[in-house]
């Protein structure tokens, strides 16, 4: 296997041609693999821009798989989309293994996606006291039942999100868990993934899960089995993901979810137990305590518009940790009154959360370090939105630097797009990541776009927050889809602007025989995705998860509509 090379595999002449009918090599895949194959066995670091149609997933699972089988050590391939997650995990890699059959892949999911039995088995037993609604009580039992029949135990298999309120009782969770003592420790569907993780060759995560891992690593608390290679494809948007991890945020909205799980007003939760009612009053006087501190920030914001508020050190009293601290000793008093493990380690559980969330709050209005950036965020709907507190890493660098660059053997930068302007030293980005060391390419493309597309933009715009936008938009859209005849991607950076369009077109389209797919309505974006493919002319209206990391070939999708740029809030 050591002796196998990228080239060897994607090569005119290589294992994949031979397989594969049809397929055509690429020289800049090809040199792209080498530059990954290159940095893996040199021991150094890469970063790689790679258009679309160089093809640079293959070009980096081919080296990675083959070091991987040769050295039996793991690989990390790291997403930033669900997209290309599933991409990789549903046709990249299950055509690779046709050539590598040995090869073990496991796509990695956070700790908060698997239920856990005998948290499960608690809550069942405890529904009443728990919860105050038929409706939560029943989506409970379908868990029950569900946990049953599934092999997998995530939330994946379940097929959809059951509330909040009610996951939250049966989620597996490392402050909570019992480890090998827990007497469903052998049917446990969260260590069963780990053993799966520790057996894989190549790990397939995303970005938030990755970072939140290495965030873990001190407390010896991450998922992540040890690896000295990573690849971060969609790199691009590794700095925001950094830096919301190596971050700290706490919300309003996250106290009240956290302290209606103990108490709430409707006099149900964890500590419906008579036997804790001494620790009710603690959970009040944090109510209370958070309600006020809360409505303190709001008021930093003015008249009730959206914004997003510098804090200076001490701006407001903090006189919600104090009271969370209050609530960590009554909940820890409550821990040794428990007459059961199961009781013990969830009232154990919510006296550490306590404690974290004083400590967040701590952190942000205190200000104990350099080097941050302190805001709080208050939303113009002060009924629907969040209040956050935000501590946020000025530069990300120094801290990537330690965690990542020199953590790891050899780290893959690579997308579409990285560069900041014509350099092919990446200079922007690896100053603001912290990486000093490795290669540096900036990849041709194999399209000819002068002749293969073209770029189409309205002569006479309208505002995008005009009121006569979305009928205009409407309008022209209507003229276009008719003349296009299919196979075509309208994207959005607003579900609400979505909806309104889609709705003022429908008829339209429907009397035209059209055949529409709108995100949203109730199919998944994967299952969406591939009718639209099968479909061959349909046309998609899509948010967020249509904009990065799709891949439809051939005339399948020939026009992409895009109604406004998605650029960030300015204050941010």
């Amino acid at each position: 296997m050591s002796t196998l090379s990228a080239a060897d595999v994607l090569g005119p002449e290589g294992m994949l041609a031979k397989h594969l009918p049809g397929y055509e090599s690429r020289p800049q895949q090809l040199e792209m693999a080498a530059l990954v194959a290159e940095a893996i066995e040199q021991g150094t670091h890469a970063v790689i821009e790679a258009p679309t149609g160089v093809g640079k997933s293959f070009a980096y699972l081919v080296p990675a798989i083959l070091h991987a089988l040769a050295t039996q050590k793991k690989v990390v391939i790291s997403t930033g989309t669900i997209a290309l997650q599933e991409q990789l995990v549903r046709k990249d890699i299950p055509l690779l293994r046709q050539l590598f059959p040995e090869l073990k892949a496991v796509l990695v999911k956070g700790r908060q996606n698997y239920v856990s039995l005998r948290r499960l088995g608690h809550a069942a037993s405890g529904q009443q006291a728990l919860f105050d609604s038929r409706e939560d009580a029943s989506e409970l039992n379908d868990i029950v039942k569900w946990s049953a029949e599934t092999a997998a135990g995530d939330l994946a298999d379940l097929g959809y999100s059951p509330p909040a309120k009610v996951w939250r009782q049966v989620v597996s969770d490392r402050n909570n868990c019992q480890g090998r003592k827990c007497p469903e420790y052998g049917s446990c569907f969260f260590y069963k993934a780990r053993a799966e993780i520790e057996q894989a060759d190549l790990l397939i995560v995303n970005h938030h899960l990755y970072f939140s891992d290495v965030s873990l690593r001190d407390e010896h608390a991450g998922i992540l089995p040890k690896h000295d290679v990573v690849v971060f494809d969609e790199a691009h948007g590794l700095e925001d993901v950094a830096t919301d991890h190596l971050g700290t945020t706490v919300s309003d909205a996250q106290v009240r979810f956290y302290l209606d799980g103990l108490w709430s007003r409707r006099e149900k939760g964890l500590l419906a137990n008579q036997a804790f009612a001494f620790a009710r009053e603690a959970v009040e006087a944090a109510r209370t305590a958070a309600e006020h501190f809360f409505h303190q920030v709001a008021l930093l914001a003015g008249d009730g518009a959206e914004d997003t508020i510098p804090l200076s050190k001490d701006v407001v009293e903090n006189s919600l940790s104090p009271a969370l601290d209050a609530l960590t000793v009554a909940l820890t008093d409550c821990q040794g009154r428990a007459v059961d493990d199961n009781v013990a380690a969830e009232v154990r559980a919510q006296a550490q959360r306590a404690a974290l969330l004083s400590g967040a709050v701590r952190t942000v209005i205190e200000q104990p370090g350099e080097g941050f950036v302190y805001f709080a965020e208050v939303p113009r709907n002060r009924e629907r939105g969040a209040i956050s507190l935000n501590a946020n890493p000025l530069s990300v660098a120094e801290l990537l630097k330690t965690l990542l660059f020199t953590a790891m053997k050899t780290v893959v930068l690579t997308s579409a797009t990285l560069a900041a302007d014509d350099s092919e030293r990446f200079l922007f980005l690896r100053r603001r990541l912290g990486l000093e060391t490795g290669v540096a390419k900036r990849l041709g493309s194999p399209f000819d776009f002068e002749r293969q597309a073209k770029l189409l933009i309205n002569a006479a715009p309208l505002d995008p927050n005009s009121p006569r936008f979305e009928q205009a938009l409407s309008l022209w859209l209507g003229d276009y889809l008719d003349a296009a005849q299919g196979g075509t991607f309208v994207l959005f950076t607003s579900y609400r602007q979505l909806d309104a369009v889609y709705q003022n077109v429908r008829g339209r389209l429907e009397r035209a025989n059209r055949f529409v797919l709108k995100h949203g309505d109730g199919m998944g974006r994967t299952q969406m995705l591939d009718l639209f493919k099968r479909v061959g002319n349909a046309v998609l209206f899509g948010t967020t998860s249509f904009w990065e990391g799709v891949d439809v070939q051939g005339d399948a999708l020939k026009h992409v509509i895009i109604t406004k740029l998605p650029f960030e809030v300015p204050n941010h």
